[in-house]
């Protein structure tokens, strides 16, 4: 437990990052949750829960800044929950606020500082809503803290006995514990005893016991304190604590350590000796010698009294690190930490403990083919012998036959002789067929067990979207206000899981297609009064899966998309010919342009046009594609559809000339066989038909510079149509050799930015495989081909 509660220690920064990140987001839901129905008592229970685990955690790593202001937003939260203040839209309001406030102060702690901005008046402001009857706590004793004279009484009935001069360990020590505290305090370190005394009107009376427990530990280690460290962690104040623990300090220091001002009354320290009582180690009326408990006497008695407030802080022992704030290594790593399901780490131990018996069955297998082939050896060497023994009687026989003796009789003794010839392979291939059908079982298993196991690593990796989708409410409610609309989001689907990885990239552009509905697509409720639509606006948010596909939609019952306002926004910006007819389907696929943007107006929330470009880009790095749907007057649809994992994927294998490459088979459209007659020209770009739509063509070997013949013995080319529904290109390559499962290994150093190539993967021969990053070899195709038809037009003019 002291371990774990070292402020330095990097394993509980990260948890206590991880663990906060989560109560803020408990927090932030649940109070959205009861803006929209006040009388929601589990949410208000939920909220105050999170806002008392985020007080304690944080005064456990001594952010005291975090404490102290959760701990005022606690005091608002704790009258809510027992309805003396009501649920309005301006509690709601400040209290997302004071979540705004605590966010800043987590990042700021992760990345190193201390958040220092003035929050006294948003402190005030929450009290503000608190009742005056309601205070209870601040009005409380007006009487100097640290004035408790030494000779005053103790307070009735205290939860913990606070000894004037000695303890008697008994009450606090089984004899296996006292014999345990011998073993443990390190040469050169004493047992002392710290009682403590704490202020109940402190604001933060009930998280006092875990600040001293955090300071006692700079000096030593704590190895118990009454009452027990865990009711320490509840929300109930305990007016006096002692603290054992092990020191090289002496009293007076750890008196000091122990004394905060605010927080406690007093501290004593006691220094304890361990010291073995020889007289009841042989006790007489025992049937056989018993080794007693250590007697532990006081050596070094103080009076319990007043501390004052130190005017310096005592020296901390040099063992001990110095206090730092935390730095953003624990913060950084919270976002690599996986909540895994116990279900799923039971699946797969029982995945492996089936693999640790199809491995001792191919052991076994092995060790049968080596008998095998021992016994292949011996029965071919009887074989050889037997034939060579034959082959040097044929020419008797023959000499017998011409010396006219019958054939038959000359027969029958050649069978006599060598018919065990024709069994000498029989017990061999009798035992080579139960060997090989037995290894087939084995390597079955192993294929549908090593099948599992993948699937099952890679639930392990899949998180709920909804990780993403629980940061959309305060989103929606805030940027809803500041365009004056009114927007009701309506999530589906939130438990649909994918890869961690993916996850993490998918926030951006969910995040400008949302920002995109709400601006531009959900009208003012005049307006859509106007319409006969309801006043309030309709924003979904929904996932689901799709074969091994994810499809995200983000859809808005606005007015739709203007094409007349693309098209022309599109001839402005001299992105389209004027005379150019435009399907609306490809009208929707401009405001996916960099820079393209419909508002007349430029804002905090668009007109810049720097939104839907960033979420195509986004998702095309995904292996995903994003379409538009819309309809005047009904609304628009934003459609994004992903890999469920990015680590593997399906693959089509292509050969060009002796390189063997992969394209992800979410992005090839078909594939053909075409003859060289087939490949036209048109302005210098070569391009094939099918079904009357014409694509361009990319050959391969010259993009990747690599050596080949282009067409088989046949003559034909083959061609794989790669890219979107609405972008096409023809990959001509030298043969197809088939769909695999492709693991996808980064690269890295000189081969990071290899333009078209997205990482490699390791082939079951050996042999090394680049897998064809599509949309970036759509872009290096088209920049070489504008390259030659430059350097072409420059040498005719």
């Amino acid at each position: 437990m002291s371990d774990y509660l070292d402020i330095n220690n990097e394993e509980l920064l990260k948890d206590f990052f991880s663990e906060a990140e989560q109560q803020v987001e408990i927090l932030e839901s649940n109070v959205l949750v009861i803006e929209q129905n006040p009388e929601d008592r589990n949410a208000v229970d939920e909220i105050f829960r999170a806002a008392h685990t985020l007080k304690g955690g944080s005064a456990t790593v001594e952010m005291t800044e975090l404490s102290q202001f959760t701990h005022a937003m606690e005091d608002l939260l704790d009258e809510i929950r027992s309805g003396s203040v009501s649920v309005t839209e301006e509690t709601v309001d400040m209290l997302l606020k004071s979540i705004d406030i605590i966010k800043l102060m987590l990042d700021a702690r992760a990345s190193g500082s201390i958040y220092s901005d003035d929050v006294s008046g948003i402190v005030n402001q929450l009290r503000s809503f608190i009742p005056a009857k309601a205070d209870k706590k601040s009005g409380k004793s007006a009487a100097p803290k640290a004035s408790v004279p030494a000779s005053a009484p103790p307070v009735s009935e205290p939860k913990v006995k606070a000894p004037a001069s000695s303890l008697d360990v008994k009450d606090y020590f089984s004899e296996y514990e006292i014999l345990e505290l011998a073993e443990t305090i390190q040469k050169g370190e004493d047992l002392y005893a710290v009682v403590v005394k704490f202020d109940e009107s402190n604001l933060m009376n009930s998280v006092g016991g875990i600040q001293v427990f955090a300071a006692l530990k700079d000096y030593g280690s704590v190895l118990k304190t009454v009452p027990d460290f865990d009711a320490l962690y509840e929300d109930e104040f305990h007016e006096t604590v002692i603290y054992f623990l092990s020191s090289a300090s002496d009293s007076k220091i750890l008196e000091k350590a122990a004394f905060i001002g605010d927080v406690t009354l007093s501290a004593s320290a006691e220094r304890l000796e361990i010291k073995e009582d020889a007289h009841e180690i042989h006790q007489p009326a025992q049937a056989a010698p018993a080794v007693s408990a250590p007697e532990i006497k006081t050596a070094e008695k103080t009076e319990e009294k007043a501390v004052e407030k130190p005017k310096e802080q005592p020296p901390k022992p040099e063992k001990k690190q110095s206090q730092a704030s935390p730095q953003g290594s624990g913060h950084s790593s919270s976002g690599s930490i996986l909540r895994v399901d116990a279900n799923r780490i039971d699946y797969l131990l029982n995945l492996v403990s089936e693999t640790v018996i199809t491995k001792a069955s191919l052991n076994q297998s092995t060790i049968e083919f080596t008998e095998l082939y021992d016994k292949f050896q011996n029965s071919s060497t009887i074989y050889k012998d037997k034939t060579r023994r034959l082959l040097d009687k044929m020419p008797e026989y023959l000499e017998k036959i011409q010396q006219g003796y019958d054939i038959n009789a000359i027969k029958q003794d050649v069978l006599n002789e060598y018919s065990s010839l024709l069994e000498v392979f029989g017990d061999f291939d009798s035992s080579m067929k139960a060997a090989v059908t037995k290894f087939k079982s084995s390597s079955q298993n192993l294929g549908r067990i090593s099948g599992e196991l993948q699937e099952g690593v890679m639930k392990i990796r899949m998180v709920p979207i909804s990780q993403i989708f629980s940061r959309f409410p305060r989103v929606v409610r805030d940027l809803s206000r500041d365009l004056n609309k009114n927007v009701q989001l309506v999530i589906e689907g939130e438990d649909t899981e994918l890869d961690k990885s993916v996850v993490e990239d998918l926030l951006d552009p969910i995040m400008h297609c949302v920002r995109n509905s709400l601006d531009h697509g959900v009208e003012s409720p005049e307006k859509r009064k106007s319409l006969g639509k309801p006043e309030q606006g309709i924003l979904l948010l929904k996932a689901s899966n799709e074969g091994n596909m994810i499809v995200i939609e983000v859809a808005d019952d606005g007015h739709g998309i203007d094409v007349e306002a693309v098209k022309q926004k599109a001839v402005e910006r001299g992105v389209l010919h004027p005379n150019k007819n435009l399907t609306d389907v490809e009208a929707f696929q401009l405001v996916f342009a960099p820079g393209f943007s419909t508002s007349k107006t430029i804002s905090s929330v668009s007109g810049r046009g720097v939104g839907l470009d960033v979420v195509k880009t986004h998702i095309e790095k995904l292996n995903g594609t994003v379409m538009v749907e819309s309809e005047p007057n009904v609304g628009t649809r934003f459609i994004i559809k992903l890999p469920l994992t990015l680590a593997i994927i399906q693959g089509l294998l292509i050969r060009v000339g002796d390189e063997v490459y992969s394209i992800p088979i979410t992005s090839v459209i078909e594939s053909h066989r075409v003859k060289p007659d087939e490949i036209n020209r048109i302005d210098n770009y070569e391009v094939f038909n099918v079904r009357d739509e014409v694509y361009s063509l990319l050959r391969l070997n010259r993009l990747f510079g690599i050596t080949s013949a282009e067409t088989d013995d046949d003559g034909y080319n083959y061609i794989v149509v790669v890219g979107t529904e609405e972008k096409k290109v023809g990959l001509m390559v030298d043969s197809l050799i088939g769909e695999e499962a492709v693991v996808i290994k980064p690269l890295k150093d000189q081969f990071t930015n290899s333009p078209g190539i997205a990482g490699a993967s390791i082939l079951g021969d050996g042999s090394v495989s680049l897998i064809i990053d599509v949309a970036q070899l759509l872009e290096l195709g088209l920049k070489q081909e504008m390259q030659a038809r430059e350097r072409r037009e420059a040498s005719i003019w």
